[in-house]
């Protein structure tokens, strides 16, 4: 009965996958992506190249957060992990929808630890997206001209500063202990709804601050992943828009970028490429539209290898001597129980 059953759910997570692949494709996105496959194909391969690269990157920076945290992860199970929550981005609304499935995952095997293990997702989001503007406005005031001349490059940047300034207020408040244990802070706590698990939310972010050596090199990895972001758009952009100079396309294509991660439609469909095209257009260019989907064509193939390791399921092999452990459930307690 039980391996009927796991058959059962095989099939079901095959045909699922089925489904959801082929909503990807049937999308004005994927169509565009597999036409591109071909009318572009000499330079999908560097396309492919990168998104393979930008999955490494996610992995050891999820990885680094993780550990800090005692749940250890190897570099394999990572991948696998960061290729499914990519798989998934193509389906959901946004960025979000990846991190719930890595959510799922890891507390899967890691009972009691849901709240804390969704405080170690959103600090690698925040670290990614701090980044991903830090080193935005950084090459926008090198190609500065795109700020004197354009008022919404200009306002974009000025905003993109207010936001890491917030950013890094929320971060240093955290890390202070009397606003924790201030009175006022403990009397807003006991007037909002779930307070024990807002607290246990708190006291997880506020555990990073004895980790802050993880979080900065969570942070530089993945800045090491942006600047190739920024080249990739910078290499196709000789291609697709030639007439751009300089660092012109990796500063309107990073804009975009952090546009196409608003949670409104999957994978940033439709909003992407209307903030590419804008952003383009503004600075007297066309093309930016078929940028964005060459590099969604790139990740077409991580996206199947994801949606290969959820149809699988892969588990490690059953023994005699303990149960069969999730591939994804490696916390350092089961270690020890071992």
């Amino acid at each position: 009965m039980n391996i009927r059953r796991r058959h059962l759910l095989l099939i079901l997570r095959f045909l699922l996958g089925l489904c959801l692949l082929a909503y990807i494709l049937a999308t004005k996105r994927g169509t565009a992506a597999a036409k591109l496959l071909f009318s572009q194909i000499w330079i999908l391969p560097a396309m492919v190249a990168f998104s393979l690269f930008t999955a490494m990157i996610g992995s050891i920076r999820l990885g680094l957060l993780l550990d800090s945290q005692g749940v250890h992860l190897s570099f394999g199970k990572r991948y696998r992990l960061v290729s499914i929550g990519s798989f998934f981005n193509f389906c959901l609304p946004g960025g979000t929808g990846g991190d719930v499935v890595k959510l799922y995952y890891l507390t899967s095997e890691n009972r009691g630890r849901g709240i804390e293990l969704a405080m170690v997702l959103l600090i690698d989001r925040f670290v990614a997206l701090f980044s991903l503007i830090v080193l935005t406005i950084g090459l926008a005031l090198l190609e500065n001209h795109l700020i004197m001349e354009h008022a919404l490059i200009r306002w974009l940047v000025i905003g993109s500063a207010v936001g890491v300034g917030g950013g890094m207020l929320v971060v240093a408040a955290m890390c202070f202990n009397s606003i924790r244990g201030s009175r006022l802070f403990r009397s807003i706590l006991r007037r909002i709804p779930f307070r024990h698990s807002l607290e246990r939310a708190f006291d997880a972010l506020y555990a990073f601050r004895n980790h802050k050596r993880a979080v900065m090199l969570a942070a530089f990895v993945c800045l090491l992943g942006h600047l190739g972001l920024a080249g990739m758009f910078g290499y196709t952009g000789r291609i697709l828009i030639p007439q751009a100079t300089g660092l012109t396309t990796p500063v309107l294509a990073l804009f975009g970028m952090l546009a196409n991660a608003l949670p409104v439609t999957p994978g940033g469909l439709g909003v992407g490429e209307a903030a590419f095209d804008r952003l383009f257009n503004i600075a007297g260019f066309a093309g930016g539209a078929t940028l964005l989907l060459t590099w969604r064509a790139g990740l077409l193939p991580l996206c199947a290898i994801g949606c290969l390791f959820y149809v699988l399921g892969v588990r490690r092999p059953a023994t005699n001597r303990g149960p069969r452990w999730n591939t994804f459930s490696v916390s350092a307690e089961r270690k020890e129980i071992k």
